[in-house]
């Protein structure tokens, strides 16, 4: 069994993902990755999605580690994990 949690986080972007902040939200934690892409839809879908003052707004299934790394800074998400995040269509 792993120890590893992941997290589901939601983050206000550029349209190219190179310049995001994690959105006020609170944090989910799941203990697989399944659980937490499983919830990428809804949170993509979800009133803080909508009411994001960004261009896009992306969810992303992060470890515990990754999350802990994030910060409260400005992030790259296209640097982090490449261009596996899912993002809101609007």
């Amino acid at each position: 069994m792993s120890a590893t949690v992941f997290a589901l986080a939601l983050f206000g972007c550029s349209d190219d993902g190179t310049a995001c902040q994690r959105l006020d939200t609170p944090i989910q934690t799941y203990r697989n990755r399944a659980e937490c892409t499983a919830q990428i839809d809804p949170a993509l879908n979800s009133d803080a999605a909508m009411r994001a003052e960004a261009p896009t707004v992306y969810a992303q299934c992060l470890t515990s580690r990754q999350m802990a790394r994030l910060g409260t800074g400005e992030v790259d998400l296209a640097k982090m994990n490449g261009p596996s995040f899912a993002a809101a269509g609007y």
